[in-house]
This record gives C-alpha cells, structure tokens and sequence, in this order.
C-alpha cells in the first residue's frame, strides 16, 4: 500500500527545494566541517522552517538524498569524517561556481602578488585566495595568473622572530570584546630592560613599516623602579615587546563608547626641490603646502605621534627640515645629535 503524501511533504520533493537545500548545504560545508544537525540547522535557516520535516527520521533521510542528488547531479562529493563526527566538503565537482571580470581577476592577483611570500595574516590570506580561484572556470584562472607579474604592493615582515601566538591571541580578544589589557611591556629604548606592566583601551593592531603594533591609549605604566605612573596617552606598542607570562590578560573593564579624544602635534618642514619634483607626498593629516619659487616647498599638517612624524621626516634625509611644531622640533633636533655624534661630527654634548 503505497503512502498518500500530505501538500507539505510534496512540497519537500519538489525538484526546486532539493536544489535550495542542497545549495545551503554547500554553502555550510564551504565555511568548514558540519555535523548533521549543523547542516540541517543551516538549511532551516536558509530555506525555511519547513524545508525538512518534523519526523527526525525522515529528516535525516532526506538530508542523506540530499547529499546524493548533489554528487550525482553536480559532483560535488561530501564525505563523513569520523575522526571530526562531521561531515567535509571534498570536491565541488567540475562547475565552476563563480566568474570574475578582468578588473576583479587584476585585484585578485595583485593580492597573490603581494602575500604570496610574506605579509600580515599571509597564511590566512593566500588560504582565502586560493578558495576563490579554486571556483573559478579553467580559462580564468589561466587569465589571473597571467597577470600575477603585473603589480604588487610591498607588506613584507621585517620582524626576525614572529608575534607569540597566545600575544596575538589575547590581544585579539581584547579588541574583538572591547575590554582592557593588561600587559608587561619591554620597550626598545629601556636601557635597563626591566619590562612595565600597563593597563590600556585597546584600538586596533597595525601592520607599519613592516612591523605590527597595537594603537591603544595608555592609562597606567607600573614597575618596581618607578611605581605607577599615570600615562593617559595614546601609544603605539610593538607587538614583539609586549611579553607572553601570566601579566598578559583581557581585564574585565569594558572600554568607554567610542575613542578617546586624541591630542595632535603640529609640524612644519621644509622640503627641497629633489622632493617636491614628483608630487608632496601626503603623510600627514590637514597638510597644506606652499610652493616656494626656488622649487622648494613649505609644509604645514598636525600628526597624532610626534615620534612617528620625526621617523617619516628622517626618510627625506638632507630634503628636510623641520622648521616647527615645537614637540616634533625637539625631538628632531635630538635625533640629528645624536646622529651628529655618532658619526664624529660633534665633539661636545650641546646643551
């Protein structure tokens, strides 16, 4: 005696559902491994509360039909991987999924480009890259790698030992929850290379200059020496400095809506006509410029770091001089000392 089929369940075998479920299914399987109740979780959501009945059996039965009709119809292989207790996507079969035009495959390569050797989050981003031009068609993909010698941006790593995973790890907690930080730092300058502990608000982690740092506003520094001391500041800490021990947590203090306000420097320098011949280099906010006859340029802007505004001015060598901006003048006219007695051009210490 064969089974009357209600309107929903004839509904369910319906050639469009199938193809709806199975497209969720992939779609899961393509984020990662899945149990069953995963995959069925995901198609629910997707599809409709509907899309399976409520008989956990036939469910499942259905699930399993599923899984077939997408091998045999489009080839895309699902296996069950006991070790995990969940189901991986193997193969999505000879169908291409997706097709980009060329603007889309030049930004594609110029990302393989520049992380195919080193950069920050290489490995995840080259792992991403590669899952796109898997589902493109042959000929396309051929196109891409093409023009994989085009162009390229330079975010090569210069740090010789890497960020500790768990550093990496904590600090990414912090920012993703929004709380504090606590940390025992060691910073390059410290002569005495006694690390302080600090409390910040972290912002966010920058990859600069080949290097990462965490933008965070300082509010304590702590150490035996000196005790606490009230910083209240934005930073920026090398990541390769903050230290990986039992200091080194997310504290439960959320951080106030938005960001504190941030004070800025003002800074003015004059650039010679070597560096003004191809354009003014916009390395500052609020710049404005003034083209003097000589060929030569005047330059005011406001910096968020006077420390970083005297590294980058450093980079024109003899093309720069800073006229202004009474914290990044000092700080300027420390380095060129130094410098100077470094290389035997001083014999005195200037006061």
């Amino acid at each position: 005696m064969s089974e009357t089929l209600s309107p929903t369940r004839g509904m369910r075998d319906t050639s469009w559902l199938v193809l709806r479920r199975g497209l969720a299914i992939v779609r899961r399987l393509m984020r990662g491994p899945a149990t069953r109740d995963e995959l069925m979780a995901a198609v629910l959501n997707d599809v409709g509360p509907d899309a399976y009945s409520a008989r956990p059996d036939a469910a499942r039965r259905a699930l399993k039909n599923d899984r077939a009709v997408l091998r045999r119809n489009l080839g895309i292989e699902i296996d069950f991987d006991r070790r995990l207790a969940a189901y991986r996507l193997v193969s999505l079969g000879d169908t291409p999924w997706l097709d980009l035009g060329d603007e889309e495959l030049v930004a594609l390569a110029t990302l393989y480009n520049t992380f195919a050797d080193s950069g920050p989050e290489a490995e995840r981003v080259c792992k991403f890259l590669d899952l796109i031009a898997g589902l493109l068609p042959l000929d396309r993909l051929e196109a891409m790698q093409r023009r994989r010698t085009v162009f390229s941006i330079e975010l090569r790593e210069l740090d010789e030992t890497p960020v500790p995973p768990r550093v990496m790890g904590v600090v990414q907690r912090a920012l993703a929850e929004r709380h504090r930080l606590g940390f025992q730092y060691l910073a390059a300058a410290q002569d005495d290379r006694a690390p302080r502990y600090h409390e910040v608000e972290p912002y966010g982690i920058v990859f600069r200059r080949g290097h990462y740092y965490l933008e965070a506003y300082d509010l304590f520094s702590r150490s035996a020496e000196y005790g606490r001391v009230t910083q209240e500041q934005y930073r920026q800490f090398r990541m390769q400095g903050i230290l990986d021990d039992d200091m080194l947590r997310v504290l439960p203090e959320k951080l106030p809506p938005g960001r504190r306000p941030q004070k800025r420097y003002a800074v003015r320098y004059r650039l010679a006509p070597p560096a003004v011949r191809h354009g003014i280099s916009r390395h500052f906010a609020d710049m404005q410029t003034e083209l003097l006859p000589d060929g030569s340029a005047i330059v005011e802007a406001t910096a968020p770091d006077p420390w970083d505004a005297v590294h980058t001015l450093l980079g024109y060598g003899e093309s720069c001089v800073v006229l202004g901006g009474e914290e990044v003048l000092r700080i300027m006219r420390g380095r060129v000392v130094e410098l100077a007695k470094r290389y035997d051009l001083l014999a005195f210490d200037p006061e």
